[in-house]
């Protein structure tokens, strides 16, 4: 969820929790793994529901306001299987007939620590294809539409640019013989019209890399990836793509130390030790 569906949630279930007596409010955070303690000094219920919900799970959030039935048809508590999880989920809003071009981004993204969903490549053949899309624009994290000639006339394409739009996501325009329109055309665009995959992919992650929602997602993500990375110019690859991000944490700091003392591709990566050594320096002074 974005940060303002996760406060638009927080703030429902709070005023519906605080028509309850404490037992029964209690209670219902209990069955919902939520958490909840009886040295609460004050008499508001809905701030004391605000804190306990504070940070909660995505999914635990969704679950209860679907109890409380307080949650739209379109969330999902499920984290679908092509979703990879806590990665930055992208959904890729495209035309068939630019397929190919749209795979081949998508894999080049991964490079970059997003995870792209395509519909044609994604989508079980025995699961329903309409409710596997539906599911995917509940989940995701931000939109590329990809705009091709034909894009403005596909019903579904300006759907899905809808619920992004609707859910005050991020969305990317990438101009591929089409000029954003409408509501799109507020939005940022890239020309993708001649570029490679690689480059147009490096392009967007320098636009998602900014986002408050997808940044730190991708930091992560990349992180993990220079922890596991099988070579040096792979560990320098990863090093300068991190650079780039406003939401390195402490504990992004410690796993990348750790990757120093248990990845030699890391440690004995010219100059790799040294920038990771330069970040931490942001922490402590």
């Amino acid at each position: 969820m974005s940060p303002s569906e996760r406060i638009k949630h927080i703030k429902e279930i709070s005023k519906e929790l605080a028509k309850e007596d404490w037992g029964l409010l209690d209670l219902t955070l209990k069955q919902f793994g939520l958490p909840w303690t009886d040295q609460w000094s004050g008499s508001d219920k809905e701030r004391y529901v605000v804190e306990m919900l504070n940070d909660a799970l995505d999914e635990s959030l969704l679950d209860l306001a679907k109890h409380l039935g307080l949650a739209s048809e379109l969330e999902t508590s499920s984290s679908p299987s092509f979703w990879e999880e806590s990665d930055a989920r992208i959904f890729l809003s495209h035309l068939a007939t630019t397929k190919v071009e749209t795979s081949k981004l998508r894999n080049q993204l991964r490079k970059f620590g997003i995870t792209a969903f395509i519909a044609h490549e994604d989508i079980e053949p025995t699961k329903e294809w309409q409710i596997e899309i539906q599911s995917a624009l509940a989940t995701m994290d931000a939109l590329i539409a990809l705009l091709s000639p034909g894009f403005k006339e596909s019903n579904w394409c300006d759907q899905e640019v809808g619920v992004a739009i609707g859910r005050q996501l991020q969305v990317i325009a990438v101009r591929q013989g089409l000029d954003p329109y409408g509501f799109i055309g507020k939005y940022q665009a890239l020309q993708g019209h001649g570029k490679t995959a690689s480059l147009l992919a490096k392009e967007i992650f320098e636009l998602c890399i900014q986002n408050p929602l997808v940044g730190p997602k991708v930091t992560s993500k990349l992180v993990e990836m220079l922890m596991n990375a099988n070579s040096f110019d792979e560990s320098k690859r990863l090093i300068e793509l991190i650079n780039f991000s406003q939401y390195v944490t402490s504990k992004h700091i410690a796993k990348m130390n750790d990757a120093i003392n248990e990845n030699s591709q890391v440690s004995h990566s010219w100059g790799v030790p040294e920038q990771i050594r330069k970040l931490a320096e942001k922490f402590e002074n």
